[in-house]
């Protein structure tokens, strides 16, 4: 069973102990009540038996005839304690010759006390058989219990053959309980009071103990998270330092390149947190994965042969199929890397997504797959459009740089032919974040242009040209 809050846990923990408690305060007050009751009716048969010795002694000077008077003004006066009674019984013929104040009244009735069945345990005899059982035995004393008027008595009778009488001395079960339980109640009270205090003592420990466990815990989490972090970071920036530096390492075969894939990561970035707004897919990590993935759009370009990708000027079928190979090439190489990782990692999907499709056309007319509308990944659709803002208004060898406005339009002038309608609306919302990026883009190619010599223009653009 999976526990999901801790306070769940700690009222198991409670309810538990206090039910094992509570059935050891039950078991150990039915054992204490078995035993206090044995002691209270051992204790109750001797002094029984006190009592039975007592009167035979004050009886013994009297002739065995007796005197009636004489031998109830002792008994009369006898005190049994526990709602007790002492009767004096003749052997011969049961009747019940003298008894004290508290005897029934029904032990002189027509069904006399002699008659009434001892229970021994296992056995029932009459108590007048009970007592000749006794005749020809050491046993001195008979025991048992005894009902009378409905109410049952502990007995015990002592025969005096001389004075042809036995001493019966009954002692009230009922009163015996009741002390076995006036002595046995405050104990088990002791034990719930107890059973509390400790259940309550144990609760308040284990909370106090869990509220340590979770903070130290907490601790240890929030330390090993920001570990973690710190860690996850460091290999996402050396990754990322290590796909940029590939990246460049593939740009700088041409020497226009510039800072193409630092800008076009801005380009990128901004476009994508555009659409985020009505684009749940699109999410912070996806927009920052998408951002160093477009540095990869041109990682196949390392496959293609210097003569075509330098070539200024038009490419013959041949060659073009061969800088077209770019794509595929790109594609495959991030196939692999990704088969190493084993799993499924988003920057590596979207690097393929963006090596493979950046050249594919929303009308289906791009390559290498001829992909049309939304069979496009979105992250390609997003690096094609600012590919081509960047390509237009970055300074080249064989043309100056165009300005933000002619570049919109040329955009604009390809909506839902080479570039996504929403991708080009999203561009459109943040036009003036491009024409800063560009702007300040066209004075650094100023400033480099003042300090560098360059060729004179070529009569042919360069085969790298996305705009070509």
């Amino acid at each position: 069973m999976y526990i999901k809050r801790r306070q769940v846990l700690v009222a198991m923990l409670v309810m538990s102990q206090l039910g094992c408690m509570t059935f050891g305060v039950l078991w150990a007050s039915h054992w204490l009540h078995e035993a206090f009751n044995q002691i209270i009716h051992r204790s109750a048969e001797s002094q029984a038996q006190t009592v039975a010795l007592s009167l035979a002694r004050k009886t013994g000077d009297l002739p065995p005839t007796g005197s009636p008077e004489r031998l109830q003004e002792i008994f009369a006066e006898a005190d049994v304690p526990h709602d007790g009674f002492v009767t004096a019984v003749r052997l011969d013929d049961g009747a019940v010759a003298a008894s004290s104040r508290k005897a029934p009244a029904s032990i002189n009735s027509s069904a006399p006390l002699s008659s009434q069945l001892l229970n021994r345990g296992a056995d029932s005899q009459t108590l007048l058989a009970a007592i000749h059982s006794t005749e020809n035995s050491d046993q001195v004393f008979v025991s048992g219990t005894m009902v009378v008027d409905e109410r049952t008595y502990d007995v015990t009778a002592l025969e005096l053959p001389k004075q042809n009488t036995a001493i019966v001395v009954a002692m009230s079960e009922a009163s015996l309980d009741h002390l076995v339980a006036q002595l046995i109640t405050p104990l088990i009270h002791v034990g719930f009071v107890l059973t509390g205090a400790v259940v309550a003592a144990t609760a308040l420990c284990t909370i106090f103990l869990v509220r340590r466990f979770d903070s130290t815990l907490l601790e240890v989490s929030s330390s090993l998270e920001r570990e973690v972090i710190r860690r996850t970071l460091a290999l996402q920036r050396s990754r990322n330092a290590v796909v940029f530096g590939l990246a460049k390492l593939a740009e700088s075969r041409d020497k226009d390149a510039g800072q193409h894939l630092e800008r076009l990561r801005t380009y990128v970035t901004v476009l994508a947190s555009e659409l985020a707004k009505h684009n749940p897919s699109i999410d912070h990590h996806y927009v920052a994965n998408l951002a160093i993935a477009s540095a990869l759009h041109d990682v196949g370009k390392m496959g293609v042969p210097d003569a075509v990708i330098l070539k200024l000027g038009k490419l013959t079928a041949a060659e073009r199929r061969s800088m077209q190979m770019h794509t595929v090439l790109g594609d495959e190489c991030l196939a692999s890397v990704e088969r190493m990782f084993g799993d499924h990692d988003q920057f590596l999907t979207l690097g393929r997504e963006v090596a493979a499709a950046h050249h594919e056309q929303w009308d289906g007319s791009g390559y290498p797959y001829g992909l049309q509308g939304k069979e496009i990944p979105l992250s390609a659709r997003i690096v094609a459009l600012a590919d081509v803002y960047d390509a237009l208004t970055s300074h080249r060898e064989y043309r100056p740089a165009a300005n933000h406005a002619v570049a919109r339009d040329w955009i604009v002038s390809h909506y839902g032919s080479q570039f996504d309608p929403e991708v080009v609306e999203a561009f459109i919302a943040r036009e003036a974040d491009f024409a800063k990026i560009s702007r300040v883009t066209a004075e650094a190619d100023a400033r480099r242009l003042a300090a560098d010599q360059y060729p004179a223009p070529a009569a042919a653009p360069s085969a790298r040209d996305p705009v070509a």
